[in-house]
């Protein structure tokens, strides 16, 4: 497994393979759209996904706390993807084991419980100078990060062939960060020539532009 780094106004940010960034400074974990309850939802219309795909998500959450060491985890949104059931109590059940640890969910789009553990801040945005966190790109004052468009990045290869990958974008006033669920799709993006995009393939952070 393979990192990468990139400087953001002074503050060294490190791009993970496991899709997530590490404020280095601040010790704060930022992940985005783990839509937790979609296999749940997709199992209620009849398609049989199973519920172990959530629970990789939080190993893999896990694995990243215990390597990183955060003092605070940050959720870009789209956490949960529909209404309450068994991967939401996974959930909760997983923030008590570590509530020492400060987990902000920035509402996304998803996010339409009416009630929210009192473990887990819930709020429309963040600032944290010189960042702002919101789930939709917004315009700010701060360089903002978003997640919400699950970005992916189409490399060729010599044959002619190709492939989207989940990817980190970054242009000079705003970055998107991956969907960091493993049952989620990826939206091409077209990236200008002064943009800067590191692609994810086989546990590595890979600079594409």
């Amino acid at each position: 497994m393979s990192s990468a780094t990139i400087s953001i106004k002074g503050e060294h940010l490190t791009l993970l393979p496991e899709r997530a960034v590490f404020w280095n400074s601040k010790k704060i974990l930022v992940v985005s759209d783990l839509h937790l309850g979609k296999a749940a939802h997709f199992r209620k219309h009849g398609i049989p996904i199973s519920r172990k795909i959530h629970l990789t998500d939080l190993q893999i959450l896990e694995s990243l706390i215990i390597n990183q060491k955060p003092k605070k985890v940050i959720l870009l949104g789209d956490l949960f993807h529909s209404f309450e059931n068994n991967e939401w109590q996974d959930f909760l059940r997983f923030i008590e084991i570590y509530d020492h640890l400060e987990f902000t969910l920035i509402e996304g789009n998803h996010d339409i419980l009416d009630e929210y553990p009192s473990a887990l801040k819930v709020t429309p945005l963040l600032e944290l100078p010189p960042f702002s966190f919101t789930h939709i790109k917004e315009k700010s004052e701060h360089y903002n990060l978003s997640g919400h468009l699950h970005p992916g990045i189409s490399v060729r290869g010599k044959a002619r062939q190709s492939i989207t990958l989940p990817c980190f974008f970054f242009s000079k006033e705003h970055a998107l960060l991956p969907a960091f669920g493993q049952f989620t799709g990826v939206k091409k993006i077209r990236p200008k020539k002064e943009d800067q995009v590191f692609g994810i393939a086989e546990g590595q952070v890979i600079e594409l532009t």
